[in-house]
């Protein structure tokens, strides 16, 4: 039963990874979008990649906590 445990956690955790990781690139993205736009409009513009970077983050950390949390109940 602990091996089914822990395939589980491993195939949560590579999930966790890989929407990490894309989080991170459609945040880097956008970041080269808008840097792009206000040099050349020369102008300040709207950061509208703020929005991506701080929801992504507080979803983000919300999951890996709840995993971590829960990876301690299974191996007692």
């Amino acid at each position: 039963m602990s091996e089914s445990t822990e395939k589980t956690r491993s195939g949560s955790g590579l999930a966790r990874r890989i929407v990490t990781i894309a989080w991170a690139a459609v945040t880097g993205v956008q970041f080269v979008i808008w840097l792009l736009m206000s040099l050349i409009s020369m102008s300040f513009k709207s950061p509208f990649w703020l929005w991506t970077l701080g929801g992504g983050a507080i979803v983000l950390a919300v999951w890996w906590s709840l995993d971590r949390r829960g990876s301690g109940n299974g191996s007692e």
